[in-house]
């Protein structure tokens, strides 16, 4: 039997370049689709799911006219899960999911989509007090990451349309991250993460703030109300924020200009870039 990561290669996963250039034009298109398949084949476990991650930012942005930063595209479909989930005799999600095509790649499953992008299904929950970490949850498994629960006690829905699996036309309201959680969540990945996804992660924060349907002000407001409402991963977010995202020379501001324009890329639009998430941090700092 082959290993996960035999498996991975034979299965053709994509560059490990996380710039903007190394994602293909139709990814979201791609994403949504496969949050689609799966939100159908994961209809016993919905009450215990919620999209975080590059799609949620997507949702929260998507309604902004004219944005000053256009949307990350991504290439994966983040879940928190509930730590609880157990559908019984009914099932796990692994096996909706390897039923539903997607393959186990030990810590991930992941599908080849109908345009050949490999695309990974990413699970993540809160084990207090783990900060890191896994945990095994209906058979497949979870990275812990604080403030997921909050993410599941918050959550908006958005209508996803597509063909299910009975080949009808359908309509899906999926649950997404509502905007506070979702920055916390998006600040302790960047702080968790060692590779260069934290140039996406960093952007990401730019783009919920700046392009979120509210407003900023409002994405503001509801990211301080996750400190009066005990959110575990707060405290990591506003470390994260004073330390690497509030000047333009430190790591969040850095890593967002060269994941959207490049390496050694100092030109007017970069430097205007890493000056306005400067400022989103500020606001977020409350400062």
């Amino acid at each position: 039997m082959l290993s996960a990561a035999a498996r991975a290669s034979n299965f053709g996963v994509r560059d490990k370049s996380y710039g903007w250039q190394s994602y293909p034009p139709d990814g979201l298109v791609t994403s949504e689709k496969a949050l689609f398949e799966a939100w159908d084949s994961l209809e016993k476990f919905r009450a215990d799911l919620v999209v975080v991650g590059g799609l949620a930012v997507h949702y929260h942005a998507r309604g902004k006219v004219d944005p000053l930063y256009m949307g990350a595209p991504t290439l994966d479909v983040d879940f928190g899960i509930s730590l609880g989930t157990d559908a019984g005799i009914k099932g796990t999600v692994q096996f909706v999911l390897l039923q539903a095509g997607y393959e186990d790649f030990g810590n991930r499953m992941g599908k080849r989509m109908d345009n050949g992008d490999l695309l990974y299904i990413d699970f993540l929950t809160e084990h207090p007090p783990s900060e890191q970490g896994s945990r095994s949850v209906s058979d497949i498994t979870a990275s812990i990451c604080p403030g997921i629960n909050r993410a599941l006690a918050e959550r908006n829905f958005v209508d996803i349309g597509g063909v299910d699996r009975f080949g009808d036309d359908r309509v899906f309201r999926i649950p997404i991250c509502r905007i506070g959680p979702l920055l916390v969540l998006k600040l302790n990945a960047f702080a968790k993460r060692k590779d260069e996804k934290r140039g996406k992660d960093a952007y990401d924060i730019l783009v919920v703030v700046t392009s979120y349907s509210e407003g900023v002000a409002a994405a503001v407001r509801a990211f301080h109300d996750e400190m009066q409402k005990g959110n575990p991963g707060m405290q990591v977010a506003l470390e994260t924020l004073a330390r690497d995202f509030s000047g333009s020379d430190c790591a969040g501001p850095t890593l967002a200009q060269r994941f959207r324009y490049g390496a050694g890329r100092d030109d007017e639009n970069g430097l205007r870039m890493q000056a306005d998430l400067v400022r989103v941090a500020l606001e977020l700092l409350g400062k």
